[in-house]
Parts: structure tokens; C-alpha cells; sequence
């Protein structure tokens, strides 16, 4: 082997030895081992501030639900609902809890493998207005809107909003709460206005969403062992049926 050659071939195992980590020298302390990162203690990837994208499409499918209603908005339907179109409505409800119950690991948060009193905290409520009350239609899908936007998004706002915390709860900030107003308070005005069969004026459908808004925002942000959809659902549901019926005695 040439002078050249030998020492180009030196030159070469020289700069690539540093490189190679099972490499050995004669002193243990001039191998520099690669940082190791073990996958089940790292934390997920963080988009949009402190929510990861698990907790994003969790958001989704808690919050696009409530864009249903528009649907009925441009289909003719009679007013009290007829058999088949509750029947329609209660196979999209029930698809949906069935669907998310089904996914539920791609939503999970930390060790969840399910939790039913999520999905029937949202889906039932809703469900029972709709059947129970055909004639007023809007108490049902304006419920759904309170739970979708009011809930979803106040979530959204605790993750990402810094401020204080409520003093009632620490674990819930005032950007939560606020968010659950901001959101659910026209939505569901819109809601029922838009649904309501003889047409009401926005005023009285804002009364009406808004009051009720407030209150599962409020049972929402208390300290409770009950899943929030549960007590968001339920108290939706009793504040809208109260400021719908009150509301119609004072006009």
C-alpha cells in the first residue's frame, strides 16, 4: 500500500470513529453515548399551546356536533316532529355515542380505555328532548348546542388562556368559564331561534339560551365527582325547558 493511500485510510477511520457509537477507545471516558429517550415516559407532542393533538380531535368531536341543528334549518320538516324525522334524529344520536364509544382510544386522555358517562352525559339529554317534546324542537337542539360549544370551548380557553382561577374551584379558570359564555350564549340563541316554530323574536331566544348557558356554566365549573358533560347535559337540558316555559308565560 502506498504512503498516499495508508494515509488516507488512517485519515478516514480517524473521522469517522467519533461517529460510530459501539466505537471503543482505550479510555472509557472519550465515548460520548447519544442522549436515549424513552417512549413511554416522553410527553406527546404540544400544539396550539398546552393541547396535544389527542386533545384536539377530542375538542372536535365534542364541539362539530353542535353545528347539526343548521341542517334541519334547510330541510322542511313539520312542526311537532314527525315520527320518521325523530327517528332520523335518533339514529344520528345514537350513531354518533355509538361511534365515539367504538374510538374511543383515539381520544382517550392519559390511561381512559372508555368512559360511557361522557357519551351519555352529551347524547341523552338531547335525545329525551327531542322525543319527549316534538312540538318545541328548539329545546332539544339548542341543549346540544349549550353541551358542544359551551363545554367544548371552555376547555379550549382553560388550556390555552392563562388568567385566575376560579374561587369557587382552583381547578377552573375564569378563561373557561368566560369561554363557555362567550361560545354557548349566541349559539344557542341562534339555535332556538332559528328552529322555533311560531317564530320568536332573537330577544326572547337570547333570554332563553342565555339563561340557560349561565346555568350549566355554573354547574360546570363546580367542584363534583360527576362527569362534566353529565352535569353540563342535565343542567342544559332543566335551564332550557324553566326559560323556554317562563319565558312563554311573561309574553
Amino acid at each position: 500500500m502506498s504512503d498516499f493511500a495508508q494515509t488516507t485510510t488512517t485519515s478516514d477511520a480517524a473521522q469517522s470513529s467519533p461517529r460510530n457509537e459501539n466505537s471503543h477507545s482505550g479510555s472509557a471516558a472519550s465515548v460520548v453515548s447519544a442522549p436515549r429517550i424513552d417512549p413511554g415516559t416522553s410527553q406527546p407532542a404540544q400544539i396550539f399551546g398546552r393541547m396535544s393533538p389527542t386533545e384536539c380531535k377530542r375538542r372536535l368531536l365534542h364541539i362539530l356536533p353542535g353545528l347539526l341543528p343548521t341542517i334541519l334549518w334547510f330541510i322542511p320538516h313539520k312542526d311537532p316532529l314527525s315520527w320518521d324525522c325523530r327517528a332520523w334524529l335518533a339514529l344520528i344520536i345514537g350513531g354518533i355515542g355509538i361511534a365515539t364509544t367504538v374510538k374511543y382510544r383515539r381520544i382517550a386522555r392519559g390511561n381512559e380505555t372508555s368512559n360511557p358517562a361522557c357519551i351519555l352525559g352529551y347524547t341523552v339529554p338531547v335525545f329525551l328532548l327531542l322525543m319527549a317534546i316534538p312540538a318545541h324542537a328548539q329545546l332539544g337542539l339548542a341543549t346540544l348546542a349549550i353541551i358542544s360549544f359551551g363545554d367544548g370551548f371552555a376547555t379550549v380557553g382553560g388550556l390555552l388562556l392563562p388568567g385566575p382561577r376560579l374561587p369557587w374551584n382552583k381547578q377552573k379558570s375564569w378563561a373557561g368559564f368566560l369561554c363557555f359564555l362567550t361560545f354557548a350564549v349566541p349559539w344557542s340563541a341562534m339555535v332556538y331561534w332559528g328552529e322555533s316554530r311560531p317564530a320568536v323574536s332573537f330577544s326572547m331566544a337570547l333570554f332563553v339560551g342565555g339563561t340557560a348557558t349561565l346555568f350549566a356554566a355554573i354547574c360546570e365549573s363546580i367542584k363534583s365527582g360527576i362527569d362534566d358533560n353529565i352535569r353540563v347535559g342535565a343542567a342544559a337540558a332543566a335551564g332550557i325547558v324553566t326559560a323556554h316555559f317562563a319565558a312563554a308565560a311573561w309574553l
